[in-house]
């Protein structure tokens, strides 16, 4: 008679977290991959234009909402928000060089 002996090999804990940790990264990757296609929507909208003014509105969720005034003239944009729907408040003015000058320097910028 013959005997076959049959061995066992054990997975070593270490290599066994290392695989789970692979699995759960492709999974992460996957599902991040799936969100490519799909952007968020922007809603905002060139709702009006006078000369070198333009405005733009846009929802920021939670019944608020932005309207940007861009003065292509003195090179400013301002940002109002309006409250409750019953008034409108100054958030900022920005000189747009500046703004520009400050996403060269952001971390992540492709300049």
């Amino acid at each position: 008679m013959s005997s076959t002996t049959t061995q066992h090999r054990r997975l070593d804990p270490s290599a066994a977290a290392l695989w789970a940790s692979a699995f759960i990264i492709a999974a992460m990757l996957t599902v991040q991959a799936g969100r490519l296609g799909t952007p968020e929507p922007a809603y905002a909208g060139n709702i009006a234009e006078a000369g070198q003014v333009r405005l733009l509105t846009a929802d920021a969720g939670g019944g608020e909402e932005f309207l940007a005034v861009l003065d292509i003239t003195r090179e400013t944009i301002s940002i109002y928000g309006v409250q409750n729907q019953k008034s409108i408040e100054l958030y900022q003015v920005a000189r747009l060089p500046e703004l520009f000058e400050q996403a060269k320097g952001a971390p992540g910028s492709r300049r």
